[in-house]
């Protein structure tokens, strides 16, 4: 199992994150939703903690899991005098779970089923941003949490074999971020009896044959849209490009060639292990405003210039949302995950050095490269007049 540990000697509380990397997108057809109710699963008990929800709560303590595209993810906070003994049951729970047939059918009507995504459990906003991941990753995000007719045909054996394939010390990690000693982490490893091996899993690709995408809301008077950008993998170039071209008062998506047509407007970078994503968005604007946008926006990104100042105070406000990271706990640490998946990073020091290295001219190659009209997709959804 990778390791990686933040030391934090001032910190009183623990933060960690066991992350086992199988997600949504390697799911097969007929077994849409595994991933999602064997995350559940987990918390259901075995037969050393058939109750865990109450027994860490004695600690403080709250249990939490996430299914991602490519992860799944666990993780809690306790009290550095308790971590040892949560970290016990954690690993337990997590690579020793107990597959109860009455208790799993259960849990699939109760919470598995209820969960499958409808379009109409987004915000317009939300529905852009979801498609234009889905045309530059290449997935399908209705799908992430299943579809009804797969998770009603998945049985017991099928999570059994799920687990049994990806659930090993060579398809997992953990990260603590705390006052903790290393030893303390390999002996909770080593006592919790993780298989050595198994499988890897993976990526399943959805092939659109569009780069633009319209959906039409009656009830709408605006448009929501966003641009996506697909690169073959992450630069922190991206990171500075985020700020430049951001939700920031310096950014240049606030100059009055934008904010006259639309109300706010937003960048987003998201990593993976199979390629990342560059996004921007515009909100509440129209169609007339929209083409606009979209004419002063290749003008923008095809004659873009960045001076050595406007490059130091983006490395500002990048490094600025790394501390904030770093102070924000759990809900920190999960966002280092998100945005370090391959684990390059070994901490938020990492982050910094490695954005203070970034370069003016390699900022500006990394956008005339890939902030291209032939390297875009683009959705928009809202009024069609």
């Amino acid at each position: 199992m990778e390791q990686l540990i933040i030391p934090e000697r001032s910190k009183v509380l623990v933060h960690a994150v066991v992350g086992i990397k199988a997600g949504w997108r390697h799911e097969e057809e007929g077994k849409r939703g595994i991933t999602h109710f064997l995350e559940h699963v987990i918390f259901l008990g075995n037969k050393s903690h058939p109750t865990p929800d109450h027994e860490v709560a004695k600690y403080g303590v709250q249990l939490g899991g996430m299914t991602l595209p490519e992860y799944t993810l666990f993780f809690f906070t306790s009290a550095k005098e308790d971590f040892s003994e949560i970290l016990s049951l954690f690993l337990s729970l997590i690579f020793q779970p107990e597959f109860n047939e009455t208790i799993l059918e259960k849990e699939k009507e109760e919470k598995i089923i209820p969960a499958v995504i409808q379009e109409s459990d987004f915000t317009p906003w939300e529905l852009a941003h979801e498609w234009a991941r889905n045309l530059v990753f290449n997935w399908q995000f209705m799908t992430s949490l299943g579809t009804k007719e797969d998770i009603e045909s998945l049985t017991k054996e099928d999570l059994m074999v799920w687990h049994r394939k990806y659930y090993h010390a060579g398809n997992s990690f953990i990260i603590i971020y705390g006052d903790v000693q290393e030893n303390e982490v390999i002996r909770a490893i080593k006592d919790a009896n993780i298989p050595l091996s198994g499988e890897k899993p993976s990526p399943f690709y959805v092939q659109y044959d569009k780069r633009e995408i319209f959906i039409e809301r009656e009830a709408m008077k605006n448009v929501e849209m966003v641009y996506g950008f697909k690169f073959p993998q992450y630069d922190a170039g991206w990171e500075i490009l985020g700020v430049i071209l951001g939700n920031y008062p310096i950014s240049k998506l606030w100059g009055e060639k934008f904010s006259k047509f639309t109300y706010t407007v937003g960048s987003q970078l998201e990593v993976t292990t199979t390629g990342s994503g560059f996004f921007l968005y515009f909100g509440a604007t129209s169609i007339d405003s929209a083409r606009e946008i979209d004419k002063n926006l290749w003008h923008l990104l095809e004659n873009l210039e960045i001076d050595e100042g406007e490059l130091e105070l983006a490395k500002k406000i990048r490094i600025l949302e790394i501390l904030k990271m770093k102070e924000e706990s759990e809900r920190g640490l999960l966002k280092f995950v998100s945005c370090n998946p391959s684990l390059m990073y070994k901490d938020f020091k990492e982050m910094i050095e490695r954005v203070n290295r970034v370069k003016r001219d390699k900022v500006l190659a990394l956008a005339g490269e890939l902030l291209t009209k032939e390297n875009a997709v683009r959705i928009r959804i809202g009024a069609n007049k």
